[in-house]
């Protein structure tokens, strides 16, 4: 029996169903066991995101927790004109405000650049070009640009409002015009429905791509490329102690939202990078369109700040150095100035300044010069403060007393089996006199008879014990490693930003001339802690800038303790050598560093540089400094003052002239300022007592023994060398 056609219909259509299914489980094994491939990064299946969030730099205070530099966050807020369409009139009037230009800014800002033509074509000839990436405004406070987003966010554009109103409009006079008509009249109201619906549904098709468009642009039509600052609140204060940074790569995975790290370059930046950098954090979680799906998350790790640096520079003090060095730059017009104050007893910076100097908070690349941080990384030859060195080690070696007599040659003499003489400057000829004036009056013939009286090997020893043949080791020297290549090998090698200084050479003409300075090269931060050793009771500390490492709470992670480096001189000699120093400035070439209400001990020095024309010594061209210390009796401040070429009009340039008149000025400010008793009583401001090697007790334990008694060097037999 034939089977009917609804059967027919009802197993080919069974059957239709069972080829469908059977193909399309197929390709689902195919698809899912077979040949599996990843969803597409942006697909409906790819919820993963991740979120970069970078921490913020540590800040660096002074002492006293004065903020010296400190992190900002800017923006830099760019615009895409495809985006913002024809609504940017719109949305300048309500961005203009809080980026700080004015809305016919914004329109001529969004605008593509002009096309300049070339030599065969014109720019109506050549194709429009599309900028999506055009910067409307930079260094745009974070919270401006916060504010902004939340207002673009929340708002709605006219023609959006516009539109929409003429949808909801139609809609209700559609409604209307239906209630109008008796309810059981179904035909009339279809009809009236039929008639407005292509209208109505053109008025909300527009409207739909309306509200698309404005919502893309207040969206995305404006965006954020967030970047961290470094501030510097007091611009160039210690500009060469901070040091300067420069932006990083950003982090992979962080977008235009994800502030750039900061790197330092140069200073202290530089070399507590690592330190300063926070942690960046990270967030992986789900997301559903723009919306995170918080149950789902899968990580989250907060961004740390980095640590703070507390410094022993005093702001006050570093302030009055400041002034102080654009008072001599004023007056000396050197192509250099540079000062430096540490406290003797611990080797803590107070402060370092140089001129010239720059503005870290100016983004622009200064000159070289102005970038150099000469205090640590111009050695030169110091002139007559090494003599600090000489006198001292003679005296340690028991060669002589203070009192001790000395035959200065007037001013010219010819040491044995050398052909060069060795001359004193023109106004201070001394024939016989005593070992304390030689030096106060800074003989070169008398430095130059102890030195040889030392040897080669004992002055080369108390050379290196006062730290002149290494670098001090301070925390603004940048340090890097880099790699040079050595016969095709790549090589590990380090480079320090401080200078080391040393003796050019030893031969019998320059063992004449080290004892006063020729010959090496010392940076100004070397002699300064060379003095503070002598104003420490004879033990050389190391300079130190920072004084701990703290987080953002104050809890302390790293503490940096005194660093005693060596004791050089042993208490009595140093007490000798400090009444020495103090006959230069009552009478000798640092007259005027004198203050009335303190013991002023110093040393001037004054070298001839040498001509780059003819490489010999300049008459015109000199290298001034004056180094000293006060209280006499207990030493808190130790100070070096150098300018490089002054003015060598009615000889300016001398230390005593050039340098001694900065020191007495900046003396008397940081007196006040540390409220310091005066030391001084009007009966003994002038009064000097000779002191004698017998006269000073030695300090128990004292390890060093002279090698010869003392005597007399007016007429000692001093060996060619």
């Amino acid at each position: 029996m034939a089977e009917r056609p609804s059967q027919q219909r009802f197993w080919w259509t069974i059957s239709g169903f069972v080829v469908v299914f059977a193909v399309l489980a197929g390709r689902l094994v195919q698809l899912q066991a077979i040949t599996p491939r990843q969803p597409a990064e942006r697909s409906a299946d790819n919820t993963e995101y991740r979120v970069v969030r970078s921490g913020r730099r540590g800040s660096i205070v002074d002492a006293h927790g004065v903020p010296l530099v400190l992190s900002r966050y800017k923006v830099t807020v760019r615009a895409d004109p495809l985006k913002l369409g024809a609504y940017g009139p719109e949305v300048a009037r309500l961005a203009a405000p809080f980026l700080g230009i004015t809305e016919a800014e914004f329109l001529t800002r969004i605008q593509p650049p002009p096309v300049v033509p070339g030599t065969n074509a014109t720019a109506a000839s050549l194709p429009p070009r599309v900028h999506r990436n055009l910067g409307i405004a930079t260094n745009i406070p974070l919270e401006n640009w916060e504010a902004l987003a939340q207002l673009l966010k929340t708002n709605r554009l006219s023609e959006d409002w516009r539109l929409a109103n003429e949808v909801t409009n139609a809609t209700k006079a559609l409604a209307a015009q239906k209630r109008s008509v008796p309810w059981w009249d179904l035909l009339q109201r279809r009809q009236i429905t039929q008639s407005a619906r292509p209208r109505l549904q053109e008025m909300r098709a527009r409207y739909k791509v309306v509200r698309s468009n404005s919502v893309e642009c207040l969206a995305n039509g404006l965006y954020p490329e967030v970047y961290e600052m470094r501030v510097y609140p007091r611009d160039a204060l210690a500009a060469h102690v901070l040091g300067y940074t420069t932006n990083g790569l950003a982090a992979p995975g962080a977008d235009l939202r994800t502030p750039l790290p900061v790197r330092g370059a140069a200073g202290l930046e530089q070399r507590f990078d690592a330190e300063l950098q926070g942690a960046s954090g990270i967030l992986e979680s789900h997301r559903f369109g723009n919306r995170e799906l918080v149950p789902l998350r899968l990580r989250e790790m907060a961004a740390s700040e980095g640590l703070n640096v507390v410094l022993n520079l005093d702001a006050n003090i570093q302030g009055m150095v400041e002034e102080a060095l654009d008072f001599g730059e004023d007056s000396l017009h050197p192509k250099a100035l540079s000062i430096i104050i540490v406290r003797p007893r611990d080797g803590a910076v107070l402060a370092l300044g140089n001129r010239p100097t720059f503005n870290p908070n100016v983004r622009r690349i200064p000159s070289l010069d102005a970038l150099q941080n000469r205090a640590i990384m111009a050695p030169a030859e110091p002139g007559s403060t090494f003599k600090l060195v000489t006198y001292s080690a003679a005296l340690q070696e028991g060669l002589f007393n203070l009192d001790s007599s000395i035959n200065c040659e007037n001013g010219h003499w010819l040491p044995p089996g050398i052909k060069y003489p060795v001359h004193d400057d023109q106004g201070d000829h001394q024939g016989l006199t005593t070992v304390i004036e030689a030096f106060a009056h800074s003989s070169n013939v008398g430095a130059s008879k102890l030195g040889l009286a030392l040897g080669t090997n004992r002055f080369r020893d108390y050379i290196y014990r006062f730290g002149y043949l290494a670098r001090t080791g301070i925390e603004c020297g940048e340090e890097g490693i880099f790699t040079k290549y050595v016969k095709g090998r790549p090589v590990q090698m380090a480079f320090h930003g401080e200078a080391g200084g040393g003796v050019v050479r030893w031969d019998p003409v320059a063992a004449s001339r080290l004892p006063y300075g020729y010959g090496l090269f010392a940076t100004p931060l070397q002699t300064c802690m060379a003095a503070a050793a002598i104003a420490n009771q004879g033990v050389l500390m190391a300079p130190q800038l920072v004084k701990r490492l703290e987080t953002a709470d104050g809890r302390v992670v790293r503490e940096f303790k005194p660093v005693t480096v060596r004791r050089v001189i042993s208490p009595a000699t140093a007490q000798m050598m400090t009444k020495a120093m103090r006959q230069v400035v009552l009478g000798g070439t640092g007259k005027a560093a004198a203050l009335e209400d303190y013991g002023v001990c110093g040393k001037t020095g004054t070298s001839k540089k040498v001509d780059p024309a003819t490489h010999a010594y300049s008459t015109t061209l000199y290298y001034s400094s004056f180094v000293g210390f006060f209280p006499e009796d207990s030493p808190e401040i130790c100070m070096m003052i150098n300018a490089d070429q002054p003015a060598a009009a009615g000889k300016a340039y001398y230390g005593g002239k050039a340098c001694a008149p900065i020191f007495k000025r900046l003396a008397v400010n940081i007196a006040a300022y540390l409220a310091l008793p005066p030391s001084l009583s009007k009966t003994n401001q002038t009064a000097m007592a000779p002191v004698t090697s017998s006269s000073v007790p030695a300090s128990p334990g004292e390890t060093f023994t002279p090698l010869d008694g003392p005597r007399s060097l007016a007429t000692a037999h001093l060996p060619p060398r």
